[in-house]
């Protein structure tokens, strides 16, 4: 008797924190979700390593920058700042005058110490892009390549930050529904495997995040990716595992299976919806059934 209260017990715990845990995640917003969220060590490294590379790539020049019309619109645009810089002669006395009494108030005071500049945020454009899909023997077009960075600007800049970057892993590692938009994830998760720069992925590439990841389900996620159908000599279908895979088939094969789980998702929930139908109708039914037998017992 005294084992089973103290199962009932902890059951009733369990049932308790799971509630409250449920009240936390609606209550709470994305951005804390997303900080909750902890990725393992090895994943973290490769996804750094990801980040960095595509944020050197775009530090790089590259044959579209010596393009004759950008030439043209970088001079325009140095002509301009040197413009902007000269002081026109009749605001020149004003102007000397401002910094005259700024110099009479600065001597009274302290001197402040001059502040350290910050270094400059590491970011990427489409520029960064381009080179690695090209270095995966690819080439795709540029409104394909701007939507890969609109899916995850945030802030509508035009590039990807460092916290972008983490946050579209996040939402996409997270994302049972498939809801998120995954081109450019495919494409961090397919460098993060090529560690030796093959542009090509193996079983033994894959294991470490895998094994970080799903830990218990590695196995299925290693079919996901390296299994194909192929008929035999009898003409039966049977599934066959890959030693290699390419950029572009681990992209089309990761896309085909979202749109399974997106299909069964959809079909899970008009099969909900129809049952509440039938249920209403039943109940309108009923109604409708109970009203005409009391008219007629008035009658």
């Amino acid at each position: 008797m005294d084992s089973k209260k103290k199962n009932d017990k902890e059951e009733k715990k369990k049932k308790e924190l799971e509630k409250e845990k449920k009240k936390k995640a609606q209550s709470m917003t994305q951005e804390e979700k997303l900080k909750e969220i902890q990725l393992q060590q090895s994943e973290k490294i490769r996804l750094n390593f990801v980040f960095n590379k595509l944020c050197s790539l775009e530090e790089e020049a590259s044959s579209d920058d010596n393009s004759k019309s950008k030439n043209y619109l970088r001079r325009i645009n140095e002509n301009a700042k040197q413009k902007q810089m000269k002081i026109p002669k009749s605001n020149y006395k004003s102007q000397l005058e401002k910094k005259n009494k700024k110099n009479y108030k600065n001597k009274d005071e302290e001197d402040e110490e001059p502040k350290e500049k910050k270094p400059p945020k590491k970011k990427f454009s489409k520029k960064a892009l381009r080179k690695v899909i090209r270095t995966l023997c690819h080439e795709f077009a540029k409104d394909e390549l701007d939507h890969m960075i609109w899916e995850v600007d945030e802030n509508l800049d035009g590039y990807v930050s460092e916290d972008e970057f983490e946050n579209m892993y996040k939402k996409c590692i997270t994302d049972e529904k498939e809801e998120e938009s995954k081109k450019l994830f495919y494409l961090a998760q397919f460098l993060m495997y090529d560690k030796d720069e093959k542009h090509e992925i193996t079983i033994e590439d894959t294991l470490e995040i895998l094994c970080a990841r799903h830990q218990n389900n590695v196995d299925a996620a290693l079919d996901d990716i390296f299994d194909i159908e192929k008929k035999d000599e009898n003409g039966k279908i049977r599934k066959v595992k890959r030693e290699t895979i390419s950029f572009l088939e681990y992209a089309q094969r990761m896309h085909e299976l979202s749109m399974k789980k997106r299909n069964i998702i959809s079909n899970k929930k008009k099969i909900f919806c129809d049952k509440l139908k039938e249920e209403a109708l039943k109940e309108a039914k009923e109604r409708d059934e109970r009203k005409k037998f009391e008219e007629g017992q008035i009658l």
